[in-house]
């Protein structure tokens, strides 16, 4: 077709280097007619093999593909690794510049706060005994006790060996005063009473009925001193001990109705007719204990000297009297 162009035809290849044709110089017809006469000895083609080469250095070299890589075996069953600490590490030591004091035995210096030589270990002062410095390493601790308690247990303990020492070298007084120490007491009831002067509605026997709201009374106004109330026990009897109730009751409202007594004598009689005197006093109000303690009492004889609230309306009143001795079966 008019005014179409025409396919551009293939362009030729380049031809490879290493197979480029390399011309063949002209022979002249003498020398190719004496070709056969001459040398059959190839010639080495030395220009071809330099263009070769040269052709060959300036191909760009390619990587071969690689090979897959191997497809990693499952492993098996594996223990577990047993744990292990890490080690610590080892640092040099530097060298430690102290000042203070030498050391006694192999004369280091040492601070002053140091209790052994950080050389040789040789002690550089002796321990202070106060509660503020501590036990050394390797010290056992020294164990704290409650002083007042084991004081308290020793003057006890050091009280009963009194007694018992002087119970056996102190004769039989001795002896009897330290046995009506640990005796068990009971109670005694006398077998008679008397008085120097009694009220008519309240009378001697009423001091040792049993019974609180019941008294005795002197029958005489103000503090009736030298009245005197009197039991009798039927058998000889180990007095230890006698409890008095004051007033007319052991009820503190009631108690102040009369008078009550504040000092008065005692004489305990024995069986053989001696006499055992002595003072006492009490408080005003509850009931009061009094220790005797005499052997083979026959009676006891309470002599008033001085009474609480004494008053021309008033007479001094005792609601009881209770004795107690020592026990037939400590004998």
């Amino acid at each position: 077709m008019p005014g179409t162009p025409r396919p551009a035809a293939p362009a030729t290849p380049p031809a490879r280097p290493d197979a480029m044709t390399v011309p063949t110089p002209a022979v002249p017809d003498a020398a190719r007619d004496n070709r056969g006469a001459q040398d059959t000895t190839p010639v080495p083609e030395t220009r071809a093999a330099s263009a070769s080469d040269a052709a060959r250095a300036l191909l760009v070299p390619v990587a071969e593909a690689s090979a897959p890589a191997p497809t990693p075996e499952t492993p098996g069953t594996v223990l577990p690794g047993r744990p292990e600490a890490a080690r610590p590490r080892v640092r040099a030591a530097g060298p430690v510049e102290e000042t203070g004091e030498p050391c006694p035995a192999c004369g280091t210096a040492n601070h002053q706060h140091r209790n052994f030589c950080r050389s040789c270990a040789t002690p550089l002062t002796p321990r202070r005994q106060d509660h503020s410095s501590g036990p050394y390493a390797g010290q056992r601790p020294a164990l704290h006790r409650n002083r007042k308690r084991w004081i308290a247990r020793a003057l006890i303990a050091m009280a009963v060996v009194g007694l018992v020492v002087g119970g056996i070298f102190g004769g039989p007084p001795a002896a009897r005063a330290v046995q009506d120490h640990f005796a068990k007491r009971v109670a005694v009831h006398p077998t008679e009473w008397k008085a120097s002067h009694s009220d008519p509605k309240h009378g001697a026997e009423l001091a040792g009925d049993s019974y609180s709201n019941t008294w005795w009374g002197t029958g005489y106004a103000g503090d009736a001193e030298g009245t005197y109330l009197e039991a009798t026990f039927g058998q000889p009897t180990d007095l230890l001990a006698l409890l008095i109730t004051p007033g007319t009751s052991k009820r503190t409202g009631q108690q102040s109705e009369q008078a009550r007594p504040q000092e008065f004598d005692l004489i305990v009689t024995d069986t053989s007719g001696k006499q055992h005197l002595s003072h006492r006093s009490i408080n005003d109000g509850g009931v009061q204990q009094i220790n005797v303690r005499v052997r083979d009492a026959a009676s006891v004889r309470l002599i008033l000297r001085s009474a609480f609230g004494a008053a021309k309306d008033k007479q001094v009143a005792i609601a009881e009297l209770e004795f107690f001795a020592r026990s037939k079966n400590n004998n």
